[in-house]
């Protein structure tokens, strides 16, 4: 017997086979129908995908050999990744002094006949072969040679494709790591600070209710200022908060009653007298996350209340059920958004106002907040507008 002689691009090689990954896996059905097809095309009771180790040569698929692997030194495999450019053949293994004495051809299975169309990737390196083998001495035709080399290319595209699908899913695993370690950090800044400011808040209101009528105006205008600034990064750090905790919840579904559940979600937002909301249930109940539920309708709600322009403002709070979907529409007779900024407007720390009605200035983080709380109910949210004639926001989601 002959041993096979080691590829001088072997190191190369061997690197390019452990990044697939693919050694020592379980059986998988897209590799072993290549087999079947190799098979029943060459007409060969036995048909392989051989990967050739730095000791062995393993199977992915063994159709018709029930051994996993064999030592190396005994693979026609290992001969055949020497010649990457065309099938190696051999039509009879007891006149071939390479194999005459190998003990797959002495001893079970009796190899006497094989061709193997090598596995090269696309940079050049021979991993194995998808092989077909018989009992008795055979020749194959062109058209079937052909037909070998087709699937080993199919083979080597197969393997490509799970090589990007593991790297993708590695990536996603990546990034969502980064997410929860950003979130969290997000969470633990927004959580320390908020105490310290909300004080802040409040000593600045005492002071000035305090002093009022007992400082000049230049006092009085910056005490004002001071307060306003405070109370802009109190909501900042509260919308940070509450983008932060919104990532890490999972859906709680419940049977919500929605008419009581949006009258309660209005007295929640108390609206000035100035601004009349009008509510429109015509779904009886739907089973929905209430707490999620709770944290979109507020924030469009309480939007809708505070950058409504107008003297007398209206808001529609309309819900019914399309199709398979509960539709939520909060709807305003506020300023519009300009339909250049619809999907800017869910972009973390994103405003189109400087301030609100209340002389408030936002944060842009809520409506990423509520897009993002909208995708984890399975759900999905649009813009209907026009430029001072008001906004429609339209929620869908699951009935289920």
């Amino acid at each position: 017997m002959k041993a096979p002689e080691t590829p001088q691009n072997e190191s190369e090689r061997l690197q390019a086979l452990d990044a697939y990954q693919i050694l020592d896996t379980l059986p998988e059905r897209e590799f072993d129908s290549i087999t079947e097809i190799a098979s029943f095309i060459c007409q060969t009771p036995i048909s392989l995908i051989s990967l050739i180790d730095k000791d062995r040569q393993w199977f992915k698929s063994n159709l018709g050999l029930d051994a996993k692997e064999t030592p190396r030194e005994q693979a026609f495999c290992a001969h055949a990744i020497n010649h990457p450019e065309t099938p190696f053949i051999v039509e009879d293994s007891s006149l071939d002094d390479r194999f005459a004495d190998n003990p797959l051809v002495t001893g079970d299975p009796h190899v006497r006949f094989y061709v193997g169309a090598p596995l090269v990737t696309s940079e050049g390196h021979a991993i194995g072969t998808l092989c077909v083998i018989d009992l008795v001495p055979r020749k194959l035709s062109e058209v079937q040679l052909k037909a070998l080399r087709a699937l080993a290319d199919q083979v080597i595209a197969q393997l490509e494709l799970r090589k990007k699908l593991h790297e993708l899913e590695l990536l996603k695993l990546k990034l969502q790591e980064k997410n929860q370690e950003t979130e969290r950090f997000a969470h633990l800044i927004s959580h320390d600070l908020k105490a310290p400011l909300r004080s802040l808040v409040s000593l600045s209101e005492l002071i000035f209710e305090e002093s009022e009528g007992k400082l000049n105006e230049v006092a009085e205008t910056g005490l004002m200022h001071l307060k306003s600034k405070a109370e802009h990064a109190y909501h900042l750090v509260q919308g940070i908060l509450n983008h932060s905790i919104s990532g890490g919840q999972s859906l709680q579904t419940e049977k919500i009653l929605l008419a009581p559940f949006i009258e309660e979600l209005i007295r929640f937002c108390s609206p000035p007298e100035d601004i009349h909301v009008i509510s429109d249930v015509q779904l009886d109940q739907a089973h929905l996350d209430p707490t999620l539920l709770h944290q979109i309708l507020q924030n469009l709600l309480s939007n809708a209340i505070k950058y409504n322009d107008k003297p007398e403002g209206i808001i529609y709070v309309r819900i019914f059920k399309n199709l398979e979907d509960v539709v939520i529409e909060i709807q305003d007779n506020g300023p519009g958004i300009p339909h250049n900024c619809k999907e800017r407007i869910f972009i973390m720390f994103q405003t189109l106002q400087s301030i609100d009605r209340f002389g408030i200035k936002g944060t842009g983080i809520g409506l990423n907040t509520v897009k993002k709380l909208v995708e984890l109910m399975q759900g999905s949210i649009e813009i209907d507008s026009e430029i001072t004639e008001g906004t429609i926001f339209r929620v869908r989601l699951p009935l289920e």
